[in-house]
């Protein structure tokens, strides 16, 4: 009887944690009046994050309309150069929020509020929060258009829905959104992970990587090999989905992972919190993604992992293999339109022969994944917040001579394949410095013998400043102004006809940190793009007919100014 009621228990729990929630199916309508085809999709594996929404495709095309799915008031507007771009929230009546990224442009009565803003706080970056009643729109308006602003690759809409109380991003295509379907996921590889000194695959304590062969429901490893393991092994696999008529691999929706029947890993991308969208780098296999750039999701749950997107997972999705017995596994892959591919497999288990002591050795430098850790070496000082790492594990460290054109030795902290979830505080003392340069020293790190900015300040003897990975670093120092283009003006050019002022602007090293742009002496509003280094000032009625002045100034991140002016005639 007892037996009878925790199995009743467990299965209520089951039901319960992989049940999805209904939402409503014909309440919105589409955010375009054309065939909804995506280059991405929601929770699809990004550089340090699931993508929030789906990215809709427009032929390549800036421009197009941007409707409001359903009744509701622009709750929110944000313009920036990178992220987003410029995007619009707008908050429904029925406790969700839409949103639409990467537009080339708002509404006119929205846009005409913006760039009063704009001028009001001289920025081009903003964000504004309009009372309910200043915009309020109904299903089907025109809202914007669409574009490429911001983070964008190249012309699309980023859209989102959100629950609008608690600011999940919810998966849009379970609203009702159709896009064409009928593609199983593909499968493309799969990999075993010994977990500690005493596991082994195939005789070996070191990961085992096998490709695959076959599709749909009857992906297999290539060979059919049976594999031997021992002790406590974890599972990893590496697959893509397709939608029709678009060649873009996007992510797969669910994942199953079954041991003889049992199912021991389970998680599926219905929503999740933009706090915990970084644990993504306990998901997938960090240093295969760092090293090679392939993205292998381990059914293997770290204890510093809080990602919410597991349903039912026993033993943090780790298997003992202890007995004698051969074993199947299967793992089952679903998009979110109901297609499902599978990949099965034999393992033979092998008892494990434990003749020594396979105690972990935790040395004086070794890091708890749930404590504050701090290291002190000669010229260098680290501190590393709790909840920095998602597993505990041994810190290494080495020095190095000094780089050509360094300040300070070469400081190799850890390794850049391991994953760090918050960034941690470097403090390097240089080796000489002159004071004349302490404010234009920063940390920066050699990776692929190519030198990347991370930035700091000069401060008690140290420059300090943050990171968010391990690797190499030492002391540079960026005294070189950024460079200022002008694309379409000069001293002197008669601009008679132009509908718009560009330039160019970079910044090799440290990275612009502001500009600021006038005419006549009054600020003007230049939009920025960092991606492809230009600034521009649409031309309005700031722009008085005859010669005008018109003065640029650009900034680094170490103070470094570079000025451009020009007498130029309307």
């Amino acid at each position: 009887m007892r037996k009878l009621f925790f199995f009743v228990i467990s299965f209520l729990l089951f039901i319960n944690a992989g049940a999805q929630k209904e939402y409503p199916k014909n309440y919105f309508r589409s955010p375009i009046d054309y065939r909804i085809l995506l280059s991405g999709t929601f929770g699809e594996l990004r550089s340090n994050h699931f993508h929030s929404g789906m990215d809709i495709k427009t032929d390549g095309i800036i421009g197009k309309n941007v409707y409001a799915i359903a009744d509701g008031y622009v709750a929110r507007i944000s313009v920036s150069g990178t992220g987003f771009g410029k995007a619009l929230y707008i908050k429904h009546p029925n406790g969700y929020t839409s949103v639409y990224g990467h537009l080339n442009g708002f509404s006119d009565t929205i846009a005409k509020y913006v760039r009063k803003q704009q001028y009001k706080r001289e920025r081009f970056n903003i964000g504004l929060y309009p009372t309910e009643k200043m915009f309020v729109v109904k299903k089907g308006d025109i809202i914007a258009k669409s574009g490429n602003s911001g983070g964008s690759d190249g012309p699309h809409l980023h859209f989102e829905i959100r629950d609008s109380g608690t600011e999940f991003p919810i998966n849009p295509l379970l609203f009702g959104m159709r896009a064409k379907d009928d593609i199983r996921p593909k499968i493309t590889g799969f990999r075993l992970y010994p977990l500690n000194e005493k596991s082994r695959i195939d005789g070996k304590n070191k990961i085992l990587e096998k490709k695959i062969q076959g599709s749909g429901l009857k992906n297999r490893l290539r060979k059919n090999d049976t594999i031997e393991v021992s002790g406590s092994i974890g599972f990893g696999i590496k697959a893509y989905d397709l939608l029709n008529d678009t060649y873009n691999r996007n992510g797969v929706y669910s994942i199953k992972l079954w041991i003889d029947s049992m199912l021991i890993y389970s998680h599926r991308l219905e929503k999740f919190s933009f706090a915990e969208t970084k644990y993504i780098n306990s998901l997938i296999d960090y240093a295969e993604y760092i090293e090679n750039r392939q993205r292998f999701q381990r059914s293997i749950i770290d204890p510093g992992n809080k990602l919410s997107i597991y349903d039912e997972v026993i033993n943090n999705g780790v298997y003992d293999f202890s007995d004698s017995n051969f074993h199947q596994f299967v793992y089952e892959l679903n998009d979110v339109a109901g297609n499902t591919s599978k990949l099965t497999g034999v393992l033979k288990s092998i008892p494990t022969i434990d003749s020594v002591d396979h105690t972990v050795i935790q040395n004086a430098h070794w890091f708890n994944f749930d404590d504050t850790n701090e290291f002190k070496a000669e010229g260098i000082e680290l501190l590393f917040k709790k909840g920095s790492f998602y597993r505990s594990f041994d810190f290494t460290y080495e020095v190095d001579a000094s780089p050509i054109d360094s300040y300070s030795k070469l400081h190799r902290i850890h390794t850049r394949k391991f994953p760090i979830h918050k960034a941690f505080e470097i403090r390097i003392s240089p080796d000489s410095l002159a004071k004349g340069l302490q404010e234009k020293a920063l940390i920066a790190k050699i990776v692929d013998k190519q030198i990347e900015a991370v930035g700091g300040v000069f401060k008690d003897g140290f420059i300090v400043g943050s990171s968010a990975s391990f690797g190499d670093f030492t002391i540079v120092v960026d005294t070189i102004n950024p460079e200022v283009t002008a694309l379409n003006i000069h001293d002197g050019k008669k601009i008679s006809g132009y509908k718009q002022i560009s330039f160019e602007i970079k910044d090799e090293f440290s990275g612009i940190n502001s500009y600021r742009a006038t005419l006549n002496g009054e600020w003007i509003l230049m939009e920025y793009d960092p991606k492809n280094d230009k600034l521009s000032y649409q031309i309005d009625d700031r722009m008085k007919k005859g010669k005008n002045q018109i003065r640029l100034e650009v900034k680094d991140n170490k103070e470094n100014l570079s000025v451009f002016e020009a007498e130029i005639e309307y």
